[in-house]
């Protein structure tokens, strides 16, 4: 037995609930046995139910205090059931039996009075109460009575114990299956990528394959660059376009163009404006250039910058065995596609080779570019070719 808080002369003091444990542990006591609280403040009383419970195998503590009795079902979960005074401090302590059962479901106890009183039973019944003693003329039956507490605590502390290995278990398999949800959506996420790869280089090579086989058919400039331009339109949508060819040594002039919104008014001051910026820059040039905002680059370069208001750019220069053979730019007053680059980055590729080859096929029979008696066009496709130009501008004229 232990005894907490009475303080009364011949009483053991208490030791700590976890030297019980400890106890039980080592087999001093039985570790099968149950511990019991007894709440009540009739030394006699509390005798009698020590020695009846303990010979029987079972452990006591034992208290006078209801705030005692709180403060160890707090702070322990060893205790498997209360013997309660139900007529200690008016009844209060029957509110302990509902809270003890909030922190420790398993937790069963007994209410005794030392008279029948139906209102307390009815009472105690209500907050929780297994059963009612009336002490000491039930005393003979209490082993009865606890062996029936017990079995109900074992019970309950064995399904306490499942419910609790079974939210164990769901957390874990809450916790696998957030991993395999996390690991199967940045699988689905790098297979989305891939195949929006595959995709677009599946896409590309189609488009790239197209552009090829329609201006590999063109052995004339003007009409490979007319076939050239309406294939790229058609890709990039409405836009300016203007296609610079090398006239002579580090001088380009105006081999096509096509004018999308400059209808107002003569666009030629501003293709050459742009060609001698863009020309001399891009020749040595490897790669595309792109200028958002076209009317701070054409101020800073002091070209027209209403012509350019709102306006976005991309040149570029297509080579052939490191040799410029032109110098395209396309220019609008809406954004270009994020996808543009890298689609005229294929095309100006295969528009370079084919340049080099109509270069290549014409150089074999003579020095020069041959010309030719330049032949009326309509114009109806929108295309335009200058007169003005001369090697590469005869061949496109």
């Amino acid at each position: 037995m232990f005894v907490f808080g009475s303080g009364k002369k011949g009483t053991r003091p208490m030791e700590p609930l976890q030297r019980l444990i400890q106890d039980a542990a080592t087999g001093e006591i039985k570790a099968d046995r149950a511990c019991l609280l007894i709440l009540g403040t009739d030394d006699e009383t509390r005798r009698q139910l020590v020695s009846s419970v303990e010979s029987t195998g079972h452990v006591c503590l034992v208290t006078d205090s209801i705030d005692e009795a709180r403060s160890i079902i707090e702070a322990h979960d060893a205790i498997d059931a209360m013997l309660i005074d139900g007529t200690s401090s008016d009844r209060e302590s029957l509110r302990l039996i509902r809270e003890a059962q909030s922190l420790r479901p398993w937790v069963r106890s007994m209410v005794w009075s030392s008279k029948l009183d139906p209102s307390l039973t009815v009472e105690a019944i209500r907050e929780g109460a297994s059963d009612f003693l009336v002490l000491p003329g039930d005393m003979d039956r209490l082993d009865a009575r606890l062996d029936q507490i017990l079995d109900r605590v074992r019970a309950a502390r064995d399904n306490e114990k499942r419910m609790n290995n079974l939210l164990d278990t769901c957390r874990q398999l809450t916790e696998s299956r957030d991993e395999m949800s996390e690991q199967v959506d940045v699988l689905c996420n790098d297979l989305a990528s891939a195949y929006r790869s595959m995709r677009d280089q599946m896409s590309d090579a189609v488009i790239v394959s197209e552009f090829k086989t329609l201006i590999s058919q063109e052995l004339d400039v003007e009409d490979m660059l007319r076939t050239a331009l309406e294939y790229m339109l058609r890709r990039l949508g409405p836009t300016n376009a203007v296609v610079y060819l090398p006239e002579a040594e580090g001088r380009f002039g105006i081999g096509a163009y096509v004018n999308y919104d400059m209808t107002d008014r003569d666009p030629m001051p501003l293709y050459r404006a742009l060609g001698d910026t863009l020309c001399q820059s891009l020749k040595n040039e490897s790669g595309l250039v792109r200028y958002e905002d076209g009317e701070a680059w054409a101020r800073a370069n002091e070209i027209d910058a209403d012509a350019l208001k709102d306006a976005e750019l991309i040149a570029f220069a297509c080579k052939h065995h490191g040799e410029t053979l032109a110098i395209m730019t396309f220019f609008r007053d809406s954004s270009f596609d994020d996808s543009t680059a890298g689609l005229l980055d294929s095309l100006r590729n295969e528009l370079g080779s084919q340049l080099g080859r109509i270069v290549r096929i014409h150089r074999r029979g003579q020095a020069e570019w041959p010309r030719e008696q330049a032949e009326d066009n309509d114009n109806s496709n929108g295309f335009e070719f200058p007169d003005d130009s001369s090697e590469w501008g005869d061949m496109a004229a």
